[in-house]
């Protein structure tokens, strides 16, 4: 299955690795995550996050997610750029 995402940021924790910030951009964000998911040809582990984002209004956004690569390493600078769409690819 495939997703379309948008990035909204990109940021590394000194001894938790990267976390991407990222934006559903079509549909209805239902999916599921399973071993061997790819976020923009990045392996990541098969759980995501829903951090608390409100609007202009003050509701929640239920389309911002976070991913984490499976690796510790840190992404190279401009990896991920805010606005650039990726796929998110879980197997079947």
């Amino acid at each position: 299955m495939e997703w379309n995402f948008e990035i909204i940021g990109h940021y590394f924790h000194h001894n938790r690795g990267d976390f991407i910030f990222a934006r559903f951009i079509e549909g209805q964000a239902d999916f599921q995550l399973k071993e061997g998911s790819v976020l923009g040809g990045i392996p990541i582990y098969h759980y995501v996050e829903i951090p608390r984002t409100l609007d202009e209004n003050g509701n929640p956004r239920f389309d911002i997610f976070v991913f984490r690569p499976l690796s510790l390493e840190f992404l190279p600078a401009g990896f991920f750029s805010e606005g650039q769409h990726v796929k998110l690819v879980s197997p079947d």
